[in-house]
């Protein structure tokens, strides 16, 4: 009989315990309600759509290194088939960074300084519009980059997101390396979208033959860029985890 006592008054102050939990769950999400401004709903819409995009992204990264890992671990047996799976990632990889010489179809372009012997003051503003400078190349390497170039060199070095084009006197500087007129500039991509980009009349390339600069323009199927040979310095840069 005491037992049953027992279980019953159990029962019943857990009852009382559990009214007492709801009510206070209820009060404590009255107490708690925040009402938003227009501005403050949409900027946390926002962040929670960016937070969406965020997830939505590293759930694909994670797929594809987990096919990766999934691939290589079924193919324990295969030496191989890895050995050429990590050699051509490799491969690729030294593409983008500039480590190893390239070739395929694209354009050269050859820029030459115009002939100053008409002019009377040798010393002055026209003669300087007859000349290459670095801006010029700048400028033409940056349209060939809006045209879809792959991979660009001028005179025999590997044009890189490091690479400087600096005026040094009658020389260009470019990777440390300075280079004289006449200026050739390889560039690999679609030949025919890259040569009729660089020649139509928005580009700056008509703006140097306005300044009688020598300009000329050749397709080809096998347009070589040498591999880039100077270094890499990443000091201040490292991983945003």
């Amino acid at each position: 009989m005491k037992n049953h006592e027992a279980d019953i008054f159990v029962f019943i102050a857990s009852i009382i315990i559990g009214i007492l939990i709801s009510m206070n769950i209820s009060f404590s999400r009255g107490s708690d309600r925040v009402f938003l401004s227009a501005k403050q709903y949409q900027d946390a819409y926002n962040y929670r759509n960016k937070l969406y995009g965020d997830i939505a992204g590293l759930m694909e990264q994670y797929d594809n290194y987990y096919k990766k890992l999934s691939k290589y671990n079924s193919n324990e047996e295969n030496q191989t088939h890895i050995s050429e799976s990590i050699k051509e990632e490799l491969d690729q990889n030294n593409i983008v960074l500039g480590k190893v010489p390239l070739q395929g179809q694209g354009i050269v372009i050859n820029l030459d300084d115009a002939s100053t012997e008409n002019i009377n003051n040798s010393y002055g503003y026209e003669r300087e519009l007859r000349l290459v400078h670095n801006t010029d190349i700048i400028q033409v390497i940056n349209d060939l980059k809006n045209a879809g170039a792959e991979a660009i060199s001028i005179n025999g070095q590997r044009i890189m997101d490091m690479t400087e084009i600096y005026c040094s006197g009658p020389f260009i500087r470019a990777n440390g390396v300075k280079i004289a007129v006449p200026f050739t500039i390889s560039a690999i991509g679609n030949k025919e979208v890259l040569y009729n980009y660089m020649l139509s009349n928005e580009n700056y390339l008509k703006t140097l033959m306005m300044r009688k600069i020598r300009v000329d323009v050749e397709q080809t199927d096998d347009v070589k860029i040498p591999a880039y040979t100077g270094e890499y310095k990443k000091e201040f840069m490292k991983v945003n985890q």
